[in-house]
């Protein structure tokens, strides 16, 4: 028995031993986060990683983001690009002559710390490490161009990265969306994306890898110690101790419970988490370990599913909680090792580093051989049928959509028929065999845009097909920033407009034009098992089948984004312009708005000196669109003119080219009006009565009866009106014209051909020999008002010939490296560029220069383009207890120019009348931004007529005596008030503002006869001091915190105003007035989108001088921002401080189809007083109430409330906005 034992007992030594021998590391992944600056001259962490783990080519170095502090990679030209740079250079460095792999991902800090030019900076670091010669190294930056990803890289044959970036989703500024190269262009695409990669991969080790983590245990987290709520700003700098009790436990709470932009418990960071755990849990992917940096500490966290590693010391440290739920953190400097065996088992190791290197933690997390097990039934999961033969019929008959019937009655009034009968009639169509259709197709991926679902497929010639399914979501279509704007509420009745076989029309449209276009075939997918997990997204689904980035060659065709890209880098290189017009003229004649950058690929064709690129259009998806409905065209009408519809008329074609607007300024800024006349007059020619009817009968024979005939009238019409309405639209685009060189050498030239202005741009060669002419328009001054000329990078001359005298205006953008500018002649210019000794002005003549340390970003400014708006009238209607029925309207226009952030000049004017009485109030306010570099002039006047205030005397405890009641306490006075202050703007969302402030008040004693000022005496008042005119003469600064998410219903953010102002007294008795006042409003929800919101307010002020009159008085009252339950000027004093609290919690959306939009109710308890020299009150009024608010289309409040005090009730109703003739 005991040699049994010792026997057995050896054979288990040595299984042990063989074991262990045989479960070597294959693969080895370091994890470095947040490495962004230099400790000494050095970097630490990546000298302990370079002495400690072995660099060979099992080795990945993943680097987590904020690879550069504070505000990622300057400019080349900026002062500090050369300190950024040697940053990233101690990092990627790590790969020198070695095997490993360096791949780095994007923080918040690359992002220019989460600022408005945060894109071009996460693109600078991108090309800067993708670009960069370190010896022997494989690096690379994931993802590319800004965009969100996913990335997948294999490590091995068993491990997959999945990197996405995570500030793209967190970004609130310019990032790139449905106008982009990049494959996911929305949130929805990259969790879709992330979900079939994961899908797909549920064999594999799947690590997810971004900046920001998905759990942690710091600051982030919500973590804070008693520091924190007496010495906040210590968060900022810390050495910056200065006590704040009351306030630092306000931001702690407030931060800890709804968190910062940047911190997992923020609606839009929580949002994330959500969505991208979500789609991995659906996914049934079992072995997923999330990595991450953000936290400045290491962490390591694991729940029931999924294992969680915060590596973020590589530069700096920051608190962790020590009792929260983790199994290992350290504040300490340091990195992540994550090793795989050969067996499958992955370890995890943290080394800390401080004075010397120690490994700090080992941990065996998981082993991925076990076998996957999916339930038969899995939403996921197809039924496999075995070797079943599958047999299909060959045509079925089915409906496009049958969610789409037939209405009628006051709905069709209304909401219009648009396409419904041909969404709901069965159609013959064949049924796909992708086993066998095209010779057998292959599903390579999930697609799809902002519309439509989609698969890529691939034949056994390696050619690529796209299946997209007929129903869409239209709302999805629209340009970003009109999203959730009334047409979003209007989702059915978008997707009703669009006609389900509208594609099928435009290829015989097409052909005569030569406009290479895809060929869509219709189909019924059946319920196929051979489509595998994506089964269930796209059985019993009808839809178009079409090849995929074809071309007339060989080559595979090219996304806008690359040849723009192409065009730029090299001026050999040339889009062709007049078959662009000729695509473009198809879209127009169509009706189809939706026309952005990514609808378009491009073929390959060769001038002999560079390349010419055609357009091939694709996604005809909103190809005659049209709504026939009142409601809709009506309000779509103001708020979305470019939904105009397939109508008979072409109408605005301006706007019809809005989702078009930088293609157009880009793809057609060379042609002429005699190229523009000549390419319509073909066009028309070629579009002839017999190639419309002939296209139109492409729809199915089912559908044809239905609006065949009247889709073959518009087609004629619009075509007829083309040279009409085409030309407009010329004009329109002629108004302000971008001439765009490129990064090579180039000479603009600018002279007179008779009474025009001709610019011609030549290619500068070997020795500046300019005989190659790449660019040549002349321009109408009676058209033109505006030529901007782009230089780019590298050595560019602007010559401005001494005959040159024009009324257009010629703005000049040298770019990088050393331009020359020769400007003569008599033409307004403005000249922009880097502010150094190489930029060099030969001559100037009338013109402006802005040479700057900070210039234009050309990206921005050749992009970007946005329309004038005009939207009158602007109603508005009101009920409140103090000023009854109020009507109202208002007009207002936006207008942009160049790089004028966010807009150049807005102006709005409004007029209010109060029916019961019988009072005006006029309002205008201008902002005219940029009159300066960095200043914007503000302008406000409110003029009252007469004013309505109540008045009860001065003091916080004044009582209401006549009989209860307050009518008798209304005062009337005229006043009219004006102030143009220059405003700086700081950090995006602060703003300071001052210059001169001028009010007037006047009174007469006949609108006062019945109420307390017809006898002032009795409310402590002199009747010869309020009827003489009065006029205060001063200034006024204003100080402004605004991070708002939404102006019209915020749900996260502060709102923060102070006023001070000083004025000197002009007329009777009339005495110099100061005073100071701030208000605040604090938004916060836990959810995005906000269900519930919390919105607390906070507000008081001081009158500093010693005399006051009524009507300056500080009052509390319902004319305070924040305030619900009292009626406006209630009390009156010297002093005032108030607080409030209101809960808005949303109960559901109304799905009307006249007024959709979510409904809520409210409720608020408001506490305030005043303060009045001389009075001795203790007493603070309390005020409480309710209501329900309504957001037709999100885009206007109908709002009622009431609300009770001790002794007084306040019926409120608005509709627009909360507005009181108030002073």
């Amino acid at each position: 028995m005991k040699k049994f034992i010792v026997l057995t007992g050896c054979l288990m030594v040595i299984c042990v031993t063989l074991k262990a021998q045989t479960d070597t590391i294959a693969r080895r992944i370091v994890l470095i986060g947040d490495a962004g600056q230099l400790t000494d001259g050095r970097h630490p962490v990546v000298d302990a990683v370079r002495d400690n783990i072995p660099l060979d080519k099992k080795t990945t170095i993943l680097f987590l983001g904020d690879n550069l502090y504070k505000h990622g990679l300057p400019d080349v030209e900026n002062s500090g690009y050369n300190d950024a740079r040697a940053i990233l250079d101690s990092q990627i460095s790590i790969a020198k002559n070695t095997k490993a792999k360096v791949i780095m991902i994007p923080g918040n800090h690359d992002w220019h710390n989460g600022n408005r030019d945060g894109y071009d900076a996460i693109v600078r670091q991108q090309l800067y490490v993708d670009f960069a010669k370190i010896d022997g190294a494989d690096i690379k930056f994931e993802p590319e161009d800004g965009c969100p990803g996913p990335v997948t890289v294999k490590v091995g044959n068993d491990i997959l990265l999945v990197i996405f970036d995570s500030q793209w989703w967190l970004h609130p500024y310019d990032k790139p969306g449905i106008e982009s190269d990049c494959d996911c262009k929305t949130e929805i695409e990259l969790v879709s994306k992330i979900r079939d990669i994961a899908t797909q991969n549920t064999d594999k080790l799947i690590i997810v890898a971004d900046h920001h983590p998905f759990k942690s245990n710091g600051v982030h987290g919500g973590f804070f110690t008693f520091k924190q709520h007496f010495f906040p700003f210590t968060d900022i700098k810390p050495s910056l101790y200065v006590p704040l009790p009351i306030l630092g436990s306000v931001y702690v709470i407030a931060r800890s419970v709804f968190g910062a932009s940047q911190d997992l418990k923020h609606p839009a960071y929580a949002n994330m988490i959500n969505q991208i755990t979500g789609a991995i849990e659906t996914s049934l992917a079992p072995n997923v370990i999330f990595v991450s940096g953000h936290e400045h500490n290491l962490q390591h966290i694991k729940d029931e599913k999924y294992n969680y590693i915060v590596s973020g010391g590589g530069c700096k440290e920051s608190r962790i909680s020590k009792s929260n739920k983790g199994l290992f953190n350290s504040t300490n400097f340091g990195f992540a090792v994550l090793e795989v065996s050969t067996n499958k088992n992955v370890n995890l190791s943290f080394y800390t580093v401080t004075d010397s290197v120690r490994n700090a933690y080992n941990a065996f997390i998981l082993n991925y051989t076990k076998p996957i097990v999916k339930p038969i039934d899995s939403t996921q999961t197809p039924v496999v049928l075995g070797n079943q033969e599958l047999k299909f019929e060959d045509a079925v008959t089915k409906p496009a959509s049958t969610t789409l019937p037939v209405i009628g009655g006051l709905k069709k009034y209304l909401m219009g028929q648009n396409y419904r009968k041909e969404w709901s009639t069965p159609v013959n169509m064949k049924v796909l065999d992708i086993r066998k259709e095209k010779g057998g197709l292959e599903i390579k991926s999930l697609g799809g845009g902002q519309q439509t679902r989609s698969l890529r497929l691939e034949d056994k010639y390696g050619k690529e097909w796209v299946l997209r399914g007929v129903n869409k979501n239209i709302g999805k279509a629209l340009p970003e920033e009109f999203r959730g704007t009334a047409a979003e509420d209007f989702a059915p009745e978008l997707n009703s407009a669009a006609h389900p076989y509208g594609a099928l029309i435009v290829p015989s449209l097409a052909e005569p034009l030569h406009v290479l276009t895809a060929s869509p075939e219709l189909f019924f997918v059946p319920d196929d098992p051979n489509l595998g997990i994506y089964r269930l997204l796209f059985a019993n689904t009808v839809c178009l089948l079409e090849q995929r980035n074809f071309a007339l060659a060989e080559d595979k065709s090219m996304s806008t984004s690359k040849v723009f890209k192409e065009i730029l880098e090299d001026n050999d290189h040339r889009p062709d312009q007049p078959k662009a017009l000729t695509a473009r003229l198809l879209d127009i004649l169509i009706g189809d708005f939706d026309r952005h950058f990514d609808q378009w690929r491009w073929g390959t064709g060769d001038t002999g000196k560079g390349k010419l690129y055609y357009p091939i259009p694709r996604d005809r998806d909103q190809a005659f669109f049209n709504s026939e409905g009142k409601v809709f065209r009506s309000v779509t009408g103001r708020e979305l003119p470019f939904l105009k519809g397939f109508r008979k008329n072409l109408h605005e074609v301006n706007w019809l080219g809005y989702t078009a607007k930088d293609f157009d300024r880009i793809f057609l800024t060379g042609l002429t009006k005699n190229e523009w006349e000549s390419s319509i007059h073909e066009f028309q020619k070629q579009i002839t009565d017999s190639v419309i009817r002939n296209a139109v009968k492409k729809l199915p024979p089912e559908v044809f009866s239905f609006n065949g005939e009247k889709i073959i009238k518009k087609l004629i019409s619009r075509r007829d009106q083309m040279d009409k309405e085409a030309m407009k639209y010329y004009k329109f685009l002629s108004r302000k014209v971008n001439v765009v060189g490129s990064n090579q050498k180039e000479y603009f030239r600018v002279s007179m051909s008779n009474d025009s202005l001709r610019v011609r741009v030549y290619e500068k060669g070997r020795g500046n020999d300019t005989s190659f002419i790449m660019y040549t328009r002349t321009f109408d001054p009676k058209v033109t008002k505006e030529i901007r000329l782009f230089g780019l990078n590298n050595e560019d001359v602007f010559d401005v010939e001494e005959n040159v005298s024009s009324k257009i205006k010629l703005r000049i953008i040298g770019g990088k490296d050393n331009d020359t500018f020769n400007i003569r002649g008599n033409i307004k210019n403005i000249i922009y560029d880097k502010l150094s000794d190489v930029n060099y002005i030969q001559n100037k003549s009338h013109t402006k220069n802005k040479f700057s340390a900070d210039p234009p970003s050309t990206g921005r400014s050749i992009l970007g383009y946005q329309y004038n708006t005009t939207k009158f009238p602007q109603l508005l209607f009101s009920y409140n207890s103090d000023d009854g029925y109020m009507l109202g309207a208002g007009f207002s226009k936006t207008t942009y120019g160049f790089v004028n952030l966010p807009f150049a000049t807005q102006q709005q004017l409004s007029v209010l009348y109060a029916l019961n009485r019988k009072a005006f109030q006029v309002k205008y306010n201008g902002i005219f931004n940029h009159i300066t570099k960095d200043k914007d002039l503000i302008v406000n006047i409110n003029y009252l007529l007469p004013a309505l205030r109540n008045f009860t005397g001065f003091g916080n405890e004044t009582l209401v005596t006549n009989e209860g009641s307050f009518d008798f306490y209304r005062s009337r006075y005229k006043s009219l008030e004006a102030e143009v202050l220059i405003r700086k703007r700081l950090f995006e969302r602060l703003e300071l503002m001052v210059g001169p402030y001028y009010n007037r008040y006047w009174n007469d004693y006949n609108d006062n006869s019945k109420n307390v000022l017809s006898d002032p005496r009795q409310v402590g008042l002199d009747s010869a001091d309020v009827y003489s005119t009065k006029s205060y003469m001063g200034g006024k600064f204003v100080m402004q915190f605004d991070n708002r998410n939404n102006k019209l219903f915020p749900t996260r953010g502060i709102f923060w105003k102070n006023e001070f102002i000083a004025t000197a007294g002009n007329g009777y008795n009339t005495n110099n007035f100061v005073k100071y006042s701030t208000d605040m409003s604090i938004y916060a929800s836990f959810k995005d989108p906000a269900k519930m919101v919390i919105a607390l307010g906070f507000g008081g002020g001081r009158i500093l001088s010693k005399n006051f009159e009524y009507f300056q008085a500080l009052s509390l009252g319902v004319d305070n921002p924040n305030i619900h339950g009292f009626r406006k000027n209630r009390y009156s004093g010297s002093a005032l401080l108030y607080g409030s609290v209101e809960v808005k919690l949303q109960l559901f959306n109304l799905n009307s189809y006249i007024i959709p939009g979510p409904v809520g109710l409210t409720a608020f308890y408001d506490i305030g007083r005043v303060w009045m020299r001389g009075e001795d009150s203790r007493k603070w009024h309390g005020a409480y109430g309710g209501g329900i608010y309504f957001i037709p289309f999100n885009n206007f409040i109908i709002s009622a409330t009431a609300g009770f005090t001790a002794n007084e009730r306040l019926l409120n109703f608005n509709l627009g906005t909360k507005v009181n003739l108030t002073f």
